[in-house]
């Protein structure tokens, strides 16, 4: 049976700390569990390293008010709330980093029973993308493959629609609050989303649509799939960060190929290059995908990665000030710096560099592009330099 109250008391700490699970880890290593947290004395949350001060002050004001009444609120708004600890928690998302505390969803969640297909892409299309796209995601709908997204213009929109012309369930991932429709314009789909398929936060309702924001739910877009699927992303799409949290957890990426001169292609066809598989034919991509061990059963990911750690002959000279001079942007060259040539954990270059880690992944994912970062493993990453110095 689920405990309301515990229930209660998860919904409460994504109040205020919704954007950093990670610290929602922390204080249950700290002091239990939620009954150990609301429990705690203001000099012990104060005394917390982890914490700034300003968090500390906003978390201790939190646990000392009644969460009770505050998911009854919300409850009667027409939003469920599902805790990390809850029964129907996506056990696929236990299995990223960092577990969500948390869901909040208009409409329902995807059937763990079902195969799901992560549908991303640029904002800005062409009508091969969106034709193509809907042919796909209509093909998903036939064979009763869920489509999850982000319900932003261009392809998303397209992905959505798309199933629905199918007759299948589609589901968006929002990087704002569920009660937020984002953008405006979407207004009926998200109405369609809501009673037809769901919408989905870790956001607290009422948190408006901050650009670090998406790349933080991209992780869960992907978690809630079996695979990805990118049908046009340029080369710094925000895409690729979705596609970036697919290969952490080990799930299957395919791309639509395009034209070599087309922008909108970049993206995708550097994917192939990579090694991402083509997305050539809607049928046999279903089939790859029903191939794929289901995401339900897998309790926690282990990916192997093939992308070695970075080494250096005696003749490339490491010099990271020089190479650093190289990057022409501050925000991206802070970020190197915070690097090194052996690997270095996301939280360790987030508190180097004091980005937040949705910003601290678009700026990775640049250097990534420009040859001056790779990843390395799970949220690993290492300096690179692309030609000798």
């Amino acid at each position: 049976m689920t405990d309301i109250y515990n229930e209660a008391r998860w919904m409460a700490l994504t109040k205020v700390l919704d954007r950093d699970a990670k610290k929602a880890d922390a204080l249950i290593e700290c002091f239990g569990d939620t009954t150990g947290i609301f429990e705690a004395s203001e000099d012990e949350i104060l005394s917390l390293d982890f914490l700034k001060p300003e968090l500390a002050g906003e978390l201790f004001e939190i646990i000392h008010t009644d969460p009770m009444t505050e998911l009854e609120r919300i409850t009667c708004s027409g939003i469920d709330f599902y805790s990390r600890e809850h029964p129907m928690f996506p056990k696929s998302l236990l299995a990223i980093d960092p577990v969500p505390i948390g869901l909040f969803v208009k409409g329902n969640l995807p059937s763990e029973e079902h195969r799901a297909v992560a549908v991303v892409g640029s904002r800005t299309t062409s009508n091969y993308g969106r034709s193509i796209c809907e042919i796909f995601c209509k093909e998903f709908a036939r064979e009763g493959i869920d489509v999850i997204s982000g319900m932003a213009l261009g392809i998303d929109s397209c992905a959505h629609e798309g199933t629905f012309k199918g007759g299948g369930k589609t589901y968006a991932v929002l990087g704002c609050g569920v009660d937020i429709c984002y953008p405006r314009t979407n207004h009926l789909l998200y109405d369609r989303l809501v009673s037809e398929g769901g919408i989905i936060s870790e956001f607290y309702p009422g948190t408006v649509p901050l650009n670090h924001n998406f790349p933080i739910r991209n992780r869960i877009i992907a978690g809630l799939s079996d695979a990805v699927l990118a049908v046009e992303a340029r080369a710094r799409s925000g895409t690729l960060i979705t596609v970036g949290c697919a290969l952490d957890q080990g799930k299957e990426v395919f791309a639509l190929p395009g034209r070599i001169t087309d922008k909108l292609s970049e993206g995708c066809n550097r994917l192939i290059g990579m090694g991402a598989n083509p997305a050539l034919d809607p049928k046999e991509v279903v089939a790859q995908i029903k191939k794929l061990a289901p995401r339900a059963s897998i309790q926690r990911l282990k990916v192997e990665y093939d992308r070695a750690v970075l080494t250096r002959t005696p003749r490339e000279v490491y010099d990271q000030k020089e190479t650093a001079r190289r990057i022409e942007a501050d925000e991206a060259r802070k970020v190197f710096l915070a690097l090194g040539i052996e690997p270095v954990c996301i939280d360790e270059i987030a508190e180097k560099s004091e980005f937040e880690v949705g910003k601290l992944l678009e700026i990775l994912v640049s250097l990534e592009l420009e040859g001056f970062a790779k990843q390395a493993g799970p949220c690993m990453y290492v300096q690179c330099i692309p030609e000798a110095i």
